[in-house]
């Protein structure tokens, strides 16, 4: 229908939606891929009529190494767009985001722009991943993540990811001063203080050797790593072999406030801090 008729049909449907429930959230469709031209029209055209600017992103997995930060740039581009318009809060929910494969670039992929996502959480508040759900018969799709058949299944590469940042996720981003290329980083600390969670993606074919130094007000007690580096970008898991792609137990040293250890070449890992 074009932007500005969706804007119309925006017009007409928002208000009387919240006079008949004041409570709802409202999203209205943003731009899929990198279409900041109709991000721009809806957000001019009816910001303040909405709480959510709904996106999608679909990727080539040939890009698990700067797509995460082109998509980061658009983000922010957009975020810009609504700073500027009738309503400053609005916030931005990537309903469908993947990459097309589900082998370890999808993986790499997912691991980045999780971290993008967090890096943006000042504009950025929800995701939603798709495709979420394929039987195997479904040959036309090879994206989900979760495939399964009659009886089995098995969690592809970019699941595996998600639920690794997921079981480390903490609601307090925190700062990392420092050279951290060719990583795609993000650091965050519980609710009490006592625990950071370092997750980092190395896209490179080089093993990159990893020094953090806690600032003083963060004692260190012990640390730990878990790392999914199964060593191949074509590694993927499958109905007959579910748990190729997994994280395994890394290795990690303490030296009084320094934390050290190394990321394999083509790896995503999420590093557990203790403190007191």
């Amino acid at each position: 229908m074009g932007a500005e008729n969706y804007v119309e049909a925006v017009k007409k449907f928002a208000p009387v939606m919240r006079k008949k429930d004041p409570t709802i959230k409202l999203a209205a469709c943003g731009s899929g891929g990198f279409n900041l031209e109709w991000n721009r029209k809806i957000i001019e055209g009816c910001a303040e009529l909405i709480d959510y600017l709904s996106i999608h992103h679909y990727e080539n997995p040939d890009t698990f190494a700067e797509g995460p930060y082109n998509y980061e740039r658009f983000i922010r581009q957009t975020g810009e767009l609504i700073s500027k318009s009738k309503n400053p809060n609005l916030k931005i929910y990537c309903s469908e985001w993947n990459a097309q494969s589900t082998d370890w670039r999808t993986g790499l992929y997912a691991g980045g722009l999780l971290n993008a996502f967090e890096r943006c959480s000042d504009i950025f508040e929800m995701a939603g991943p798709a495709l979420f759900l394929r039987h195997s018969s479904a040959t036309a799709w090879n994206n989900a993540f979760i495939n399964f058949d009659h009886y089995r299944w098995f969690p592809a590469c970019n699941y595996v990811i998600m639920k690794l940042w997921r079981e480390h996720y903490a609601p307090h981003r925190i700062a990392i001063k420092g050279q951290s290329k060719p990583l795609n980083i993000v650091a965050t600390k519980s609710q009490n203080g006592k625990m950071v969670y370092f997750k980092a993606v190395n896209p490179s074919d080089k093993e990159v050797e990893t020094n953090l130094l806690m600032d003083k007000g963060f004692k260190v007690r012990k640390a730990s790593m878990k790392v999914v580096a199964p060593g191949s970008l074509d590694a993927r898991n499958t109905l007959e072999g579910p748990t190729v792609v997994q994280p395994d137990k890394g290795q990690v040293k303490i030296s009084g406030q320094e934390v050290k250890f190394k990321l394999p070449s083509l790896s995503a890992a999420v590093v557990t801090i203790e403190g007191r």
